[in-house]
């Protein structure tokens, strides 16, 4: 080796090197033999690629170094120093500055400005509170950040995978209000709220993993008219509640990190939610804190946890950061070896070796009519490209691989091309040989073919030396016509004409385009409402598109709507049109005429579908012009809970639970089929006096006095531990608007009857829900009034109306039968698929009980009641299914399929102040499995529709 090539040689190893050591492992970056480019021999570049591979060695090994040094830091030291190894700067996990933050009241701009609702009040007693305090009132506040400010704070928790919400408040008690809010129209993303119904403080955020909002719920009582500071840090997928500086709730957000991608038109609100949710008390310095223990700037006594679950986070990106930078090293390493392999199996030289001969690579030469190339080490051959001869007859020269003409030859000022023949005298023939005429007298006597016809019959034609017969079929006896034209015999020889649709010299003949002209030899002779088509030697007339044909050169038009030939839809008119037609969807539909779908000004909410202009189909369970309210199966009689049972009322559906007097002999027990009487007499549990028997009877007791009892005996009621007489009505305590009646021993309670159609029933404390100040307005449909205690559903939540207020919580979904539900995008709940598919069951399997009459094991049947309704029992398991083509109207179904009375709903929905919606379902069922127990010595019943059972509103 040559000492230049030494010297170049240093030099590629050092720029090598010294790049892995200067750069780190995330920016690690080698050059490749390939960026080299074509200045260096081919040994040179071998030993670049040793090089090269001994440099991504040093790479891969010194990644491998650092994940095992990570490994080992983890178990070993703490956590300020787990990065050492990597040579990275830590200070992007831990660092020692104070975190970036925003006073979001600040930001908002209230100390200088007016705001309704809004003024200025007394703050908590800290002595490092400087801030301003700000009071709350009202619904009718407009608290957002300005663009510019939002801008801001976006793009801090944007950078941020760690951060706090921090803040100092004095909420109203029973007020449910949000604190902060990322939201956009209805939609919330990112949400702090506190709800002083339910005692609980909630984060609502979008996961990233899915893009859909969750509710975390933390149960404290914030909402009591006292000063707290409330902090919620969120780090990586972690979850921290700190009030007062005590640390409540540590929690892990499933399934993952909240997004913090928010931008405009999104808005960050402050003690709101748009124009829901207003927080009713007071607020002093809300911030949004940067990085990790954001709390720790206001609450810097208390002990910070080292690492976070987003330094974690954070640690566990770069791990998987720093295997890919491996896994590239690898891969490159592979790729290297194989270009080695190659280079070596090719000894540097691209010659080819052919017949003896050695030629460069690119070089060309010919071998025969072969032209031949060495392409990198290969011979490559062709045939030797000809040029297309200028002449009619070229001939083949020995030695040379194209063909090529011969001279010309002149006579009588004519050129003749070389091969052609001529008579100039009679039985004279001259032929053109290479520019010389040859000509050559014609002897008939010995050089005129032999005739067969007859000496009499043989003829004569002027400038031929020979004679001829007639009647000989020369085409017969081959020619060279084209095969789109037709040989033709003459009395010495043939002719070729091509053929009708062709023109040319019968040699060659080319299609002729009729649709190019109309009429004539050569044109087309379609008429009116059709289109020329050409084909090979003809055409055809198409009819245009609404036509039908008459004749081949004719079409006349085609109504498609008295015929039925369109694709309107069902709900579109077709409007005839000349040729054509197009379609217009009725009036309350919208579309393009072939697709039209009905048209629901209102939203149809809670999986409600518009089936029919301004009516929505609603899913059993609800009702509403808009599929907005709860259809109470309990108020309207549609459910199937036992005399025994009550029937307690739930968003969407319903459950049945023992009433007072009976309990349940099992833990599962939703569907209230079975229910034993209690004894109170034995479990002390009765209200007799205790100078009086105790007497059990189904499902209650009653008090007697016998004589044995004497004459002190007493029938008073023994309710709270006080003594009440018979026929005496008093309250319990807390509940005033409750009255409770002693007879004969027996307390009975019951809630106050409310009628809101009575004049005053407003003013009435304790019928709230007819007082149209106590109203809410629901979240999407202005014109909806939701009173006092109505409950409805909301983005997968339930949401009540109490006192004017609304507050929303977790939708409890109801029991499922089926063994596989599920749970299609935008369902709150899973379903069961087909209830009723149970698979085979026999025959003698448990009987079913229906409205009082018991049925066998594969007994079908219609619901007594209702004939819309067609119920089968398999094996104890009672399935019915609603057919909505049953009736003119869609009535109101509840969960379980049983169709809520005309008159419970229409009572129920006026007294809810809605009217009853009419939607028309064309096609579909809606069925549902009721699981009854076998039978057994207990008594079981089944209400019908018509029977007054008790019911319970207590459910949520």
């Amino acid at each position: 080796m040559s000492a230049s090539r030494d010297g170049v040689h240093d030099q590629i190893y050092c720029g090598a090197t010294a790049s892995l050591r200067g750069a780190s492992v995330s920016t690690l970056s080698l050059t490749t033999p390939k960026d080299l480019g074509p200045s260096l021999s081919n040994a040179t570049r071998i030993t670049y690629y040793s090089i090269f591979l001994d440099s991504l060695s040093i790479g891969a090994n010194l990644l491998i170094v650092t994940l095992m040094a990570i490994e080992k830091t983890l178990r070993l030291i703490p956590f300020r120093f787990l990065f050492s190894a990597t040579g990275l700067d830590p200070s992007s996990f831990l660092s020692s500055q104070s975190p970036s933050q925003y006073d979001l009241l600040a930001e908002l701009g209230l100390h200088n400005t007016t705001w309704a609702g809004v003024s200025i009040t007394s703050g908590p007693s800290v002595p490092q509170q400087l801030r301003p305090a700000y009071l709350l009132q009202g619904d009718y506040r407009d608290l957002k950040l300005p663009p510019l400010a939002f801008e801001k704070v976006s793009d801090l928790l944007r950078r941020s995978p760690e951060f706090t919400i921090s803040a100092w408040v004095r909420q109203e008690t029973g007020n449910t209000g949000s604190l902060v809010s990322f939201a956009h129209g209805l939609n919330r993303y990112l949400e702090l709220q506190s709800s002083g119904r339910k005692n609980e403080i909630r984060l609502h955020y979008t996961s990233r993993v899915d893009s859909k909002v969750y509710v975390e719920t933390f149960h404290y009582r914030l909402a009591d008219n006292l000063w707290h500071h409330v902090a919620i840090s969120v780090s990586g997928s972690q979850v921290e509640l700190l009030v007062d500086c005590h640390p409540l709730y540590k929690r892990l957000l499933r399934p993952g990190a909240p997004d913090r991608n928010f931008s405009l038109p999104q808005q960050l609100w402050l003690g709101q939610r748009n124009k829901h949710y207003h927080f009713k008390g007071a607020m002093q310095d809300v911030r949004l804190i940067a990085g990790p223990h954001g709390y720790l700037t206001l609450c810097p006594s208390l002990d910070s946890t080292c690492p976070t679950c987003g330094q974690f986070s954070l640690l566990q990106s770069t791990v998987q950061e720093l295997t890919r930078h491996l896994q590239e090293l690898s891969e490159r390493l592979v790729a290297a070896e194989g270009r080695i392999s190659k280079v070596e199996e090719c000894d540097c030289q691209k010659s080819c070796q052919f017949n003896g001969s050695v030629h460069a690579d690119g070089a060309t030469w010919q071998r025969g009519c072969d032209l031949c190339a060495c392409v990198h080490g290969e011979v490559q051959c062709r045939p030797v490209e000809c040029p297309v001869p200028s002449c009619k007859n070229p001939v083949n020269i020995t030695g040379e691989c194209c063909q090529s003409c011969l001279r010309d030859c002149l006579m009588q000022g004519v050129f003749y091309d070389h091969g052609d023949l001529v008579n100039l005298h009679q039985c004279v023939e001259c032929e053109c040989r290479d520019g010389s005429m040859n000509c050559t007298r014609i002897i008939p006597e010995t050089m005129c073919p032999k005739l067969t016809c007859p000496p009499e019959e043989q003829f004569s034609i002027p400038g031929e030396c020979c004679k001829f017969c007639p009647g000989i079929d020369y085409c017969a006896k081959g020619h060279i016509c084209h095969v789109n034209a037709s040989c033709l015999n003459l009395q010495t020889k043939y002719t070729c004409h091509c053929d009708q649709g062709f023109r040319g010299d019968g040699h060659v003949c080319s299609d002729i385009d009729e649709c190019q002209q109309e009429g004539g030899l050569e044109g087309h002779h379609c008429h009116q409402n059709t289109r020329c088509v050409n084909t090979v030697g003809s055409y055809v007339c198409e009819c245009l598109p609404g036509y039908r044909r008459i004749d081949k050169f004719n079409c006349a038009e085609i109504d498609e709507c008295s015929t039925g030939e369109h694709g309107c839809d069902v709900h579109a008119q077709c409007v005839n049109t000349l040729g054509s037609y197009h379609c217009v969807c009725q009036v309350g539909y919208g579309g393009n005429g072939y697709t039209c779908e009905p048209i629901c000004n209102q939203s149809c909410l809670n999986g409600g579908v518009c089936k029919s202009p301004g009516k929505c189909a609603c899913p059993n369970g609800y009702t509403g012009a808009s599929c907005e309210r709860d259809l109470d199966e309990c108020a309207t009689n549609s459910h199937r809970c036992t005399d025994a049972s009550v029937c307690v009322n739930m968003i969407g559906w319903y459950y049945c639970e023992c009433r007072a007097g009976y309990h349940s002999p099992v833990i599962d027990n939703n569907l209230g089929t079975l229910c034993q009487d209690v004894d109170e007499c034995e479990q002390q549990i009765h209200t007799c006096h205790p100078s009086a028997q105790c007497i059990n009877s189904d499902g209650g007791f009653w008090c007697s006095c016998p004589e044995s009892r004497g004459p002190n005996c007493k029938l008073s009621c023994i309710f709270e531990g006080a003594e009440v007489e018979h026929g005496k009505t008093v309250s319990p305590v807390g509940q005033p608007c409750r009255r409770c009646e002693c007879n004969y021993g027996v307390i009975t309670c019951r809630e106050p009857t409310c009628n809101c159609s009575l004049p005053g029933s407003g003013q009435n404390s304790c019928c709230p829900q007819c007082d149209r100040q106590l109203a809410c307005k629901h979240q999407e449909l202005s014109d909806v009034i939701l009173m006092h205690g109505e409950r409805w559903s909301y983005q997968c939540q339930t949401c009540e109306c109490l006192y004017g207020e609304v507050d929303c919580w977790d939708m409890k979904c109801p029991p499922l039968l089926c063994d596989n539900p599920i749970q299609a995008p935008g369902d709150c709940c899973p379903h069961c698929d087909d209830l009723c598919s149970f698979g085979n069951m026999s025959l003698s399997g448990k009987p079913c009980t229906f409205a009082g009459r018991l049925y066998e094991s594969g007994a079908q049947f219609a619901d007594p009641n209702d004939p819309c309704v067609a119920c089968n029992c398999k094996d104890g398991v009672l399935c019915c299914s609603y057919n909505f083509n049953c009736g003119d109207d869609a009535p109101a179904v509840g969960y379980d399929g049983l169709v809520a009375s005309s008159t419970s709903v229409a009572r129920y929905s006026s007294s809810a102040n809605s009217d009853q919606t009419e939607s028309s379902v064309t096609n579909k069922q809606f069925s549902v499995s009721v699981q009854v127990a076998n039978n057994s010595a207990q008594t079981i019943g089944v209400s019908d529709i018509g029977r007054n059972n008790k019911t319970d509103m207590s459910g949520g």
